[in-house]
């Protein structure tokens, strides 16, 4: 079966210089001459129109953005407590981010997040009028584009907030892009997302386009409607709009109707729910081959064979979880020392290797067991209270977790469903962070008396600029219309 890995022998050089691994450098410094002549000879058939989507993917894994995520937000939130004395992982976890430059302390998602919109720009643009492609395959590169656009927008909003809205690859416009607020950007990703459900194939597609896979590494028209309920969801939050909720179930629900879908079983010694091409999974990275080691960067970095020098799991998320809870029991693993006392560290374990020889595990990117808080929370929103226990019960039942026995007002409900997500979902995708800023709940989780920024070793500031990575100085030196955020 082909996968991902045609691109390598079948991507030009030309486009590799524009749509290549290129790091750190920023979007605003992608040069437009070179652009438009690569465009031309890229997308001049299918098979590296294709490639250079694919590289897209490849980058994101390659480049950790997944476990980068993770790996900040956790510190900045309740997820995960430093170790060492490296100055960067110490100010994202006493919350105490700056802004001189881009390793001062922020999630710092900018330069990749922009650069990878760029490329789906680049595509999209080509894939209009085009002449050498069939339309069918025009319009899923065309949706698959749309589709890395609304995500990274997405990820961005929730990182900084306002933030600048790249929907073309001209340079002439994207170098002096200013601030699009967050509710205003949220709306475009909503608009991205609809166009890429009318475009993207129900199924999953290899890399000849017209050929169903199983491998659940491109995105299809479920990966949209998955990722447009959580917008929806977040939409409603932050646009104070009621009337975002009801979307946000009805996308949920098309995905949970989904017979491709469904609830894997959280087993003693098993990587199930995270397998690659797991019955859970609705997108995920596939890791490129040849790869130094055949594990995702979490299993990689987050397993712990010695006393840890970054993180480790927090006190507070460890006792957060029920008794009884099989996700504490086989999502988070234990590594003692050997020493004289012995030290015990909790370690993120969802994903089960660490280095091998093969590949067993993907990196998980939408899943499942989301959908279903995701219409837990809108329907709770929406004063169905019999509809969110549903919902909230099937994800406890699957953690061996009995229904849930608490008040049932709409407060103590989003309250519950919060607390579901936060043992659900911790270390994948930033969620917590992002759950406790669209919830308003960072205050009093990490503001309050006694609260987590204190237990720390931080200050948390009345201002709430702490709620927003400051945006890196060398961006606001590039773009003149570029301004920061306020607090830093």
């Amino acid at each position: 079966m082909k996968n991902f890995n045609l691109y390598r022998t079948k991507l030009s050089l030309a486009a590799f210089l524009v749509l290549g691994t290129t790091g750190c450098k920023k979007f605003v410094e992608t040069d437009p001459p070179p652009t438009q002549l690569i465009a031309t000879s890229v997308f001049n058939n299918t098979s590296t129109a294709t490639s250079a989507l694919f590289t897209i993917y490849q980058n994101m894994y390659n480049n950790q953005d997944c476990y980068n995520l993770e790996l900040y937000t956790g510190l900045l939130s309740d997820e995960l407590q430093v170790y060492g004395n490296q100055a960067f992982f110490n100010t994202l976890y006493h919350n105490a981010m700056g802004t001189s430059n881009t390793s001062s302390g922020a999630i710092n998602t900018w330069p990749n997040a922009y650069n990878y919109i760029y490329q789906a720009n680049v595509i999209i643009a080509a894939m209009q009028n085009n002449n050498s492609i069939s339309s069918s395959i025009a319009g899923q590169l065309t949706g698959e584009a749309k589709f890395i656009r609304a995500f990274w927008h997405f990820c961005q909003v929730n990182a900084y907030g306002d933030v600048p809205l790249a929907l073309t690859a001209d340079y002439a416009v994207t170098s002096k892009l200013s601030k699009t607020s967050r509710v205003q950007v949220l709306q475009q990703v909503i608009t991205d997302l609809k166009d890429a459900q009318n475009l993207l194939n129900d199924k999953y597609l290899d890399a000849t386009d017209t050929t169903i896979t199983t491998e659940r590494v491109r995105p299809n028209k479920a990966a949209a409607t998955a990722l447009l309920a959580r917008a929806y969801l977040y939409l409603g939050d932050y646009a104070k709009d009621a009337t975002q909720y009801a979307n946000a179930e009805a996308q949920a629900s098309s995905v949970i109707s989904n017979s491709l879908y469904g609830l894997v079983p959280i087993t003693p010694n098993t990587s199930n729910v995270f397998a690659k091409n797991s019955n859970e999974a609705i997108w995920q990275l596939q890791i490129p081959l040849p790869s130094g080691t055949s594990a995702t960067p979490e299993g990689n970095n987050f397993i712990l064979i010695s006393a840890p020098s970054i993180s480790s799991i927090s006190s507070q998320l460890y006792n957060s979880f029920e008794p009884n809870d099989l996700r504490k029991a086989n999502w988070i693993g234990t590594y003692q020392t050997t020493s004289t006392p012995a030290l015990t560290y909790y370690y993120a374990y969802k994903y089960k290797v660490r280095q091998a020889s093969s590949v067993t595990e993907y990196e998980m990117v939408l899943r499942l067991g989301e959908q279903y808080l995701i219409r837990a929370e809108a329907r709770a929103q929406q004063g169905s209270t019999s509809g969110a226990l549903s919902d909230l019960n099937i994800i406890r039942n699957r953690a061996g977790l009995p229904n849930y026995s608490g008040a049932t007002d709409k407060a103590s409900l989003l309250t519950a469903i919060l607390h579901e997500r936060q043992v659900e979902l911790f270390c994948e995708w930033g969620h917590r962070w992002f759950d406790l800023n669209r919830t308003g709940a960072v205050d009093a989780v990490l503001g309050a008396p006694g609260n987590v920024c204190a237990a720390k070793g931080g200050v948390w500031s009345t201002d709430g600029h702490q709620k927003l990575s400051p945006i890196p100085l060398n961006e606001i030196q590039t773009d003149p219309n570029l301004t920061q955020n306020p607090g830093y």
